[in-house]
């Protein structure tokens, strides 16, 4: 018994030392989460849509919504036809068949909204109060979350706002946050996603969201430093996910991320990343649907999202 006493002091006092030593800031911010895969799922190409809906090919639609790689975690709805478009099978679908499908594979299905969506607040002042911005909030999320039991927002932030803007774009953040993200204990995610650097904007609403996506697409990962560099005192790294384009039909933006073979391409590098203060959340992968393609092929065709798939075993494994 006494030296299994003594065994125990020195085993305590062993503990007592390393907890005096400092913690490193990597320590802090690495995730023991896995990394996840985000995917921008674009709606006018899927099966359900006519194939003109925002396009003047000829190929008929042949992707599903539910074709999607089942680890991926997040998709996003990306949304955008041409007026006059009949659209209404897309919609029904999605409430019937899409999202109770991905959401009992695990996967949340979430909506893309540009940052104008944010700026159209009705108020009888000056400014809006309170009780406005929460009524512009349920507003949106009755809009484009409710009617299809979708898992959260994603905010397009690529503009340049004025100050009187950006105090609205905040003000409207502040009353999201009561039913999405991180604050509101809801399990609905809030999410910003960036082609810029850190910014007034994100500065005043990081705390409200879950992830920053960044449009990272056709940048050298030493660039991907100098950017989370800016961002590093307003998130941690594993709320931080550089995202990747596959070439989109007739595009004019060249990004070359997916440009075989694998080992060596741009978006292999991503998923190889991370920043030097700890592990990223993980990636995005812009048109899905054209996982595999090269720049000029515009056919509309099947994928085995080969690229996505590779992606995702390799930040797994890294």
């Amino acid at each position: 018994m006494l030296k299994k006493s003594y065994c125990l002091l020195a085993l305590v006092l062993c503990i007592l030392g390393l907890s005096a030593l400092p913690i490193s800031s990597s320590a802090v911010s690495v995730s023991s989460e896995e990394p996840i895969m985000m995917a921008y799922y674009r709606t006018w190409r899927d099966v359900t849509m006519p194939h003109d809906a925002n396009s003047n090919l000829p190929d008929e639609n042949v992707t599903a919504m539910t074709d999607i790689p089942e680890n991926v975690d997040i998709v996003s709805v990306f949304h955008y036809v041409n007026p006059g478009t009949d659209q209404q099978k897309f919609w029904d679908t999605l409430k019937d068949s899409y999202v109770p499908t991905l959401h009992a594979r695990g996967t949340r299905v979430i909506r893309t909204i540009d940052i104008r969506e944010l700026l159209n607040v009705t108020h009888a002042g000056t400014k809006p109060t309170e009780a406005e911005y929460d009524a512009y909030a349920q507003k949106l999320i009755a809009t484009y979350l409710t009617p299809w039991n979708l898992d959260g927002l994603d905010i397009d932030m690529e503009s340049t706002l004025t100050a009187s803007q950006e105090e609205m774009a905040t003000g409207v953040f502040k009353s999201l946050a009561k039913d999405l993200g991180p604050k509101s204990n809801s399990g609905k995610l809030l999410i910003y996603d960036t082609n810029k650097d850190n910014h007034t904007l994100f500065k005043n609403v990081a705390a409200y969201c879950d992830y920053l996506f960044l449009q990272a697409y056709g940048r050298s990962t030493s660039s991907l430093d100098r950017t989370w560099d800016t961002y590093k005192q307003s998130i941690i790294t594993n709320q931080f996910l550089p995202g990747i384009s596959f070439p989109e039909e007739q595009d004019r933006n060249i990004w070359n991320d997916t440009i075989e073979p694998y080992e060596t391409s741009r978006a292999y590098s991503y998923a190889m990343w991370n920043p030097k203060d700890g592990a990223k959340g993980g990636m995005f992968v812009y048109a899905i649907d054209r996982d595999g393609k090269q720049y000029g092929d515009d056919t509309i065709t099947k994928t085995n999202f080969s690229w996505t798939k590779r992606l995702i075993n390799t930040m797994k494994d890294n």
